[in-house]
């Protein structure tokens, strides 16, 4: 019987950090953050929009692995008139495709080029002056985006109509961003595949931001997996613009209530859990997503999951690194047609050490550390990589009080 109990400190939303930013610097006035992320990606994001000089010659921002920061700040650097920048990142976010985006601000009137590989980072940019007002985006592949045009949108000298294609990926992440701008005075129509974001200016104002559902989800996969829980989680919002908070309704289908209580949020699990769901969509929540698999593969191997063919364009191919390392367990996923499968024969590993790649993937590590409530002793060859989105995790991982 595994039994969980802990006070759990989550770390700020490092996705609404870093939209905050980059409003930020756009706001003509500045303001306060308050609680931003500490997470590797914000504070890589505030570096580089901190760093950029008033100059001609050409500048080179190094974006690492950081995804959301890379795509909001092609968008943002092609605004910034008589300005040069190499922005590139590492090796596999050089692999991570970014021609729609590109293309979408070159019909903008903006100057991007491959400087490497056509269609994937490293980009030469030259900042100009954006004065055409519709663009037709392809979402499939990121919902990142549509969010990096909406962020710059009210500042182009016409305002911007975004028409997005009906297989929007991650479309809670644009609804986030949307709500951020509309917390700074921007008002914006949303259709089903239309955005129409007329010509205004962001109105300063001290800013506090939320705490990150997307870390929360970890610790639902825990209560998932257990027998019984009680696990507080500090300064979460009911009412959150976080697509991720979607997983306080998702789990109920797996015995877990969630209360709130003075700002934070409380997970209970006491009873046996009769879960009727056969297929779950997770087009919506690709952070959500890798938790929830590995939850699912441990306890629930009968649902199916679909939705989650961008995954493989993350930090890392995460439905490849998931396969590759649920079967180091006897965990089997079977993904073919966008459609994910499980075949759990746990009952056969005989081995209780567990030696996991981590692919330098932050959601990786977290999710597979689930194996350590099962009794596994594991050893990662990256862990530091959770900095990315949550620096303090083993630390608040150690404080789960669980019995067996």
């Amino acid at each position: 019987m595994i039994s969980l109990q802990a006070i759990i400190d989550l770390p700020a939303s490092k996705s609404i950090s870093n939209r905050v930013l980059i409003i930020q610097s756009l706001c003509e006035e500045k303001f306060e953050i308050e609680n931003l992320s500490q997470a590797n990606d914000t504070l890589l994001l505030q570096n580089i929009l901190s760093s950029i000089k008033e100059t001609t010659e050409i500048q080179p921002i190094q974006a690492e692995d950081a995804g959301t920061p890379f795509r909001f700040l092609t968008a943002y650097l092609s605004t910034l008139q008589d300005k040069l920048f190499l922005l590139s990142g590492n090796d596999r976010m050089n692999e991570r495709p970014i021609a729609s985006l590109v293309d979408g601000l070159n019909c903008l009137g903006a100057d991007i080029s491959f400087s490497k590989k056509n269609g994937f980072p490293p980009l030469l940019i030259k900042g100009k002056k954006l004065q055409e007002n519709k663009i037709n985006i392809d979402s499939s592949e990121s919902s990142q985006f549509v969010s990096a045009l909406c962020l710059i949108a009210p500042t182009l000298q016409n305002g911007l109509t975004i028409n997005v294609n009906e297989k929007t990926v991650s479309a809670s992440y644009i609804d986030m961003t949307l709500s951020v701008m509309r917390d700074f005075g921007i008002e914006y129509q949303k259709t089903t595949n239309e955005i129409i974001i007329p010509t205004q200016n962001y109105v300063a104002k001290k800013y506090c931001v939320e705490n990150d559902w997307s870390s929360a989800c970890f610790f639902y996969a825990m209560a998932m997996i257990a027998d019984e829980a009680t696990i507080t989680l500090n300064g979460l919002q009911m009412k959150s613009c976080q697509g991720d908070a979607f997983i306080s309704e998702l789990s109920q289908s797996f015995g877990i209530d969630t209360t709130f209580k003075n700002n934070n949020c409380i997970i209970t699990k006491t009873e046996i859990d009769n879960c009727q769901l056969s297929t779950i969509n997770l087009k919506d929540y690709p952070d959500l997503a890798i938790p929830f698999i590995v939850a699912c593969a441990i306890k629930y191997p009968s649902v199916q999951i679909i939705g989650i063919a961008h995954l493989v364009h993350k930090e890392s191919n995460r439905i490849v690194a998931l396969q590759n390392e649920l079967q180091k367990v006897s965990i089997f996923l079977h993904y073919e047609n966008d459609i994910l499968t499980f075949e759990n024969k746990m009952t056969e590993c005989n081995s209780r050490t567990i030696n996991f790649n981590s692919y330098n993937d932050h959601r990786i590590v977290m999710s597979l550390n689930l194996f350590t409530l099962l009794g596994f002793t594991l050893h990662f060859d990256i862990k530091n990589c959770v900095k990315k989105s949550f620096p303090q995790y083993w630390e608040e991982f150690k404080k789960l009080y669980a019995t067996k």
